[in-house]
């Protein structure tokens, strides 16, 4: 996309779906951040086909309510301007541009990121910072500014995050529990001395541009987009976690993806009503994901040396036993030991870092958990955690 006009400062990219009531709230809210002035949002209202005629409705609504704002034409792209912020929208809800199934929020995502990129390198963008958000979000003031200056440093960066408690009391207990398990989750990861310990939320992502053109982008998924796209992110880059004001999230249960935040909220939601404890990982889970990173690390130095399987054989007790029938499930010894056949030292170790990536490392939790390491009440795995010192 060429841009012939005067450059926008930031870009910032918002799906919407279903968002009648909130996405001009989250406009509002960009409007007031610091150096919102000559920021473009680039803000796609979709829907897939197989979606109820309802949703449909709600969207041409929001959509109205967007044009009437922006002062946004008819078509397929419309510009406007909204509060001082330039506002590109693109209709992907009317029936002749609806997305086709399986793909929804990540490729929707995909179209504005891609736009954002053509945008950036046709000069219409001075930052070459592609920033990812939702249309149900409360930005902090320092958004825009707390960006890194120099970006050639990372491939992307995540935004600190809260959600703001809403409906009845068991939805806000059950929201409490959900974002409780995700700091705990990566908190874990971070002990465990993994490099994908950081939150994967599509509403907290900066990407730098020649990141994300590396990568090609989001991946066109129903769900599960920001996950996919920030491993392969963190495999050409570093994803560093921001400090500073929390971007606040709405808590609400939702639907409209087959996993994610609102449909945990709402399966949370049914235990807590079924008088259910909220269980998570046991953090000797996260003891055996340290083994085998540790395990690896010393089978990278001396890999004509070093016997992968032998290392793991000093693993003792149930961490060791779970260790090794979760990685037989994953074939991971095998595969560890044909990158060694074919590179050595410092690309091994990349090598073996990009193989046991954040799709893998989740895969290894979930079998050391099935196999024998189990559950905990949160409450009582959060206090194991904060005492836990990984052995050296």
């Amino acid at each position: 996309m060429q841009w012939t006009g005067a450059p926008f400062r930031h870009v910032v990219c918002i799906p919407a779906c279903d968002e009648e009531t909130s996405l001009l709230e989250t406009l509002h809210s960009l409007s007031r951040v610091a150096e919102a002035e000559r920021t473009l949002v680039i803000v796609v209202i979709n829907g897939c086909v197989e979606a109820e005629e309802a949703l449909h409705a709600r969207n041409q609504r929001g959509w109205d309510e967007l044009a009437c704002a922006a002062g946004l034409a008819e078509g397929p792209m419309s510009w406007g301007s909204l509060n001082g912020l330039g506002v590109l929208c693109i209709d992907r809800f009317r029936e002749e541009r609806q997305l086709p199934p399986k793909q929804g929020v990540g490729l929707a995502r995909k179209i504005i990121g891609d736009v954002a990129l053509a945008l950036i390198a046709s000069g219409g963008v001075e930052s070459d910072w592609i920033v990812c958000t939702d249309a149900d979000v409360d930005l902090p003031r320092n958004y825009l500014q707390c960006l890194p200056k120099n970006s050639d440093r990372h491939s992307a960066v995540i935004y600190p995050f809260e959600h703001v408690p809403e409906g009845d009391a068991l939805q806000k207990q059950a929201m409490a529990l959900y974002e409780a398990y995700l700091h705990f989750y990566v908190e874990g990861l971070r002990k465990a001395g993994s490099p994908y310990a950081f939150h994967t939320i599509g509403s907290l992502i900066g990407i730098q541009a020649s990141a994300y053109a590396a990568v090609r982008g989001f991946p066109k998924r129903q769900a599960g987009e920001d996950f996919y796209l920030l491993n392969k992110l963190a495999k050409v880059g570093r994803v560093e976690a921001l400090d500073g004001e929390p971007v606040r999230i709405r808590g609400r249960t939702s639907a409209r993806v087959p996993f994610g935040t609102g449909i945990a909220v709402q399966e949370i939601r049914e235990e807590l009503k079924r008088g259910e404890t909220y269980c998570v990982y046991n953090p000797d889970v996260f003891e055996g994901l340290r083994c085998w990173l540790s395990a690896l690390e010393a089978y990278a130095e001396q890999p004509d040396r070093v016997s992968l399987p032998g290392l793991l054989e000093g693993i003792s007790g149930p961490i060791g036993t779970a260790l090794v029938a979760a990685l037989r499930e994953l074939k991971a010894v095998e595969a560890a030991e044909q990158a060694a056949t074919q590179v050595s030292g410092a690309q091994l170790t990349r090598r073996l870092t990009e193989w046991n990536d954040a799709f893998r490392t989740l895969k290894l939790v979930h079998g050391l958990r099935d196999h024998g390491l189990g559950v905990l009440p949160l409450a009582e795995a959060r206090e194991e955690l904060e005492a836990w010192t990984p052995l050296s």
